[in-house]
């Protein structure tokens, strides 16, 4: 199994675990380990890939006595398991990136929100919490020194929106899960007003494991736009799905697939889509593409949360993009007009096209511009990217077989 960095301590229990990046951080200035950070060039693993270092030291310069930390866990993206992965094998680390986020922004305060479903997550979860305390790696005077921190497991109720992090901090808040309107950005008036970081739980496991280190091997890993590693989520049609790290910029889409998840079941692959279910597809033509965030951009795609998902040709595309198009107007907050309505019309006409069996050339157009309308106008990345998926499958393989 590849071990190149995240996976590295698989294997060892809570009790063989020492806890080098939080020891190392404590011996440091808050300014210090946010540099660190910053150098690494670590970016948020849920989706956004926004700098994970400006988002701490925002915080950070913020005076205020109360502080939160936030570890978004709330993996609803269909295809996308390696944050699971990652609670269940290695929790104490995803931990660590907590606490160490805690000392690094001057938060006392966290919360980690895990998906209501990842049943066996949360017990593993919930038990390291109550050892940490007992080690005294969590509370008053955290090993021996100054900084105290406490955490608390919020366990989701099943809403995919929750995964946007102003609908998690409603959430949390005991309001019903649904987007604030931005700004204010959470990092200046999140969590009951008070200033928050949200972070995704690969971040927070990444940053613990590069505060391990002295000379930051992170920085040297990838490429100048996507640092480190990528723990990537296969599933659909291969043959050995599973999570898998993958160091940026040195696979392509196509050796991911072929290489780590075994190659595709059926005869060829039809299309693969690299980040999640909120992703344009790629065709078995542009799966040569270096897995990076500025390649797959340039291909009009994204990482997204790493949910790589394969689908072989023999499969009923119509099919695909009913149930993405079902999910999206089920799972929409209702909260903005653009959103709510959008993905309930493309519903609608997504439905038309299944049973015809084939898409018309002013349908493709009326998906087109409902998609410029919900991404230009909804309040939350939900709607932004909900139609993503289902207009490139459109685009891609059945403009040139429309009926006028």
């Amino acid at each position: 199994m590849e071990k190149i960095f995240l996976k590295k301590d698989l294997g060892k229990s809570l009790e063989e675990y020492d806890f080098p990046g939080l020891k190392n951080a404590l011996n440091m200035e808050p300014q210090q380990v946010i540099n660190k950070i910053k150098e690494s060039g670590l970016r948020g693993r849920g989706g956004a890939g926004f700098p994970t270092g400006i988002k701490w030291e925002t915080v950070l310069s913020i005076e205020d006595d109360t502080k939160f930390i936030i570890c978004n866990a709330d993996e609803g993206e269909p295809g996308t398991f390696k944050d699971r992965f990652l609670l269940e094998n290695l929790p104490f680390k995803v931990l660590e990136g907590i606490i160490i986020s805690g000392y690094a922004t001057g938060s006392k305060y966290g919360y980690i929100y895990i998906r209501g479903e990842y049943v066996e997550a949360i017990k593993i979860v919930k038990k390291a919490i109550e050892k940490l305390y007992e080690k005294n790696i969590l509370g008053e005077n955290i090993l021996n020194s100054d900084f105290s921190f406490d955490l608390k497991l919020v366990r989701g109720a099943g809403a995919y929106v929750c995964g946007d992090e102003t609908s998690l901090i409603n959430s949390i808040e005991g309001d019903r899960g649904k987007s604030r309107i931005k700004p204010p950005l959470p990092v200046f008036e999140g969590l009951y007003g008070k200033p928050t970081v949200v972070n995704n739980v690969e971040t927070l496991a990444a940053a613990a494991e590069i505060m391990n280190y002295d000379n930051n091997p992170y920085s040297e890993m990838g490429t100048e736009k996507s640092r480190g590693t990528k723990l990537v989520s296969i599933s659909g049609d291969v043959n050995k799905p599973g999570v898998y790290e993958v160091e940026f910029g040195k696979l392509t889409v196509r050796d991911i697939v072929q290489e780590l998840a075994g190659g595709v079941k059926g005869e060829k692959i039809g299309f693969v889509i690299p980040g999640g279910i909120s992703t344009e597809a790629l065709t078995e033509e542009e799966l040569d593409v270096p897995y990076t965030y500025e390649n797959l951009q340039k291909m009009g795609s994204n990482i997204g949360s790493g949910g790589m998902i394969v689908v072989s040709s023999q499969r009923n595309y119509l099919e695909i993009v009913k149930n993405v198009s079902d999910f999206f107007r089920d799972e929409t907050c209702g909260t903005c007009f653009p959103c709510r309505e959008g993905n309930k019309n493309i519903s609608k006409i997504v439905s038309d096209i299944y049973k015809r069996g084939y898409p018309t050339s002013k349908e493709i157009e009326i998906i087109s511009d409902i998609q410029y309308a919900v991404s230009s106008a909804a309040r939350c990345g939900f709607g932004e990217s909900s139609l993503n998926l289902i207009l490139s499958l459109f685009e891609k393989f059945y403009t040139k077989k429309v009926e006028v």
